[in-house]
Parts: C-alpha cells; sequence; structure tokens
C-alpha cells in the first residue's frame, strides 16, 4: 500500500526532478547510491535476458577467470621459488597458504608441502 501511495505521489518526473537536485548539491551521493543499490540487486529475480542479468554473467565470468589466473601465478612463483638454490622456505609457505585460501587442489601444493619437509620448517596444523 505504501508503494503504491509513494508511486501515486512521486511520479517519474518528479522523482528524477528530485534525484537531480540531490545530486547537484552532494555530487557523491549519486555513487554511493549507485553502490548500494547495486549491493541489494538479486541476480536470481532478473528476467534471463535482461541486461544487467547478462551484466552478472560476464561479472561472474570474469571473476572466475581472475581467480584462475591468481592460482596460476601463485604456482608459478611456487614452482621458481623451489628451483632456487637455498632455503626459499618461508617464501614457499607463504604462497601455499595463498593457495590454500584460494581452495585450490593441484600437485604443486604436495610438491611444496615435500620441499617445506625437507628443509624442516613446515609445521602442522
Amino acid at each position: 500500500m505504501l508503494d503504491s501511495l509513494l508511486g501515486g505521489l512521486l511520479s517519474a518526473p518528479a522523482l528524477i526532478a528530485l534525484v537531480g537536485l540531490i545530486v547537484k548539491i552532494f555530487p557523491s551521493t549519486m555513487a554511493g547510491f549507485s553502490t548500494w543499490l547495486y549491493a541489494h540487486v538479486d541476480p536470481g529475480r532478473l528476467p534471463y535476458d535482461s541486461a544487467m542479468n547478462r551484466h552478472w554473467e560476464e561479472s561472474r565470468d570474469v571473476m572466475v577467470q581472475l581467480r584462475e589466473i591468481q592460482k596460476d601465478t601463485i604456482k608459478n612463483t611456487l614452482m621458481s621459488l623451489m628451483e632456487q638454490p637455498g632455503d626459499q622456505s618461508v617464501k614457499v609457505r607463504y604462497e601455499l597458504a595463498k593457495l590454500e585460501k584460494l581452495h585450490a587442489e593441484c600437485w604443486i601444493m604436495g610438491e611444496a608441502e615435500q620441499y617445506l619437509e625437507a628443509h624442516h620448517h613446515w609445521r602442522t596444523a
């Protein structure tokens, strides 16, 4: 009932004028409002073919790709650290912890654990 009352009282032109006035007085308001609005959108309720739903799909795909790139970068760093001469166990432990936070499961994690055991710096949790 309140929604229909507000919808009747605030027509689209009046609402646009009000938002324009608020943005003119407080320029940072629009960024805060758009961030708030974006955070409260439920992608499951969007129409399948809508532009916003496509945006959510693309954002999700980009995040998955970035996570995979991050995992690959850490794996490559681990491999190069273990090939370097000297004791690199502190750096290996740090990179291994980053992989564990990303819930990665790969052969290099086992190799890193063996490297740490061989250098007697591995602590079991």
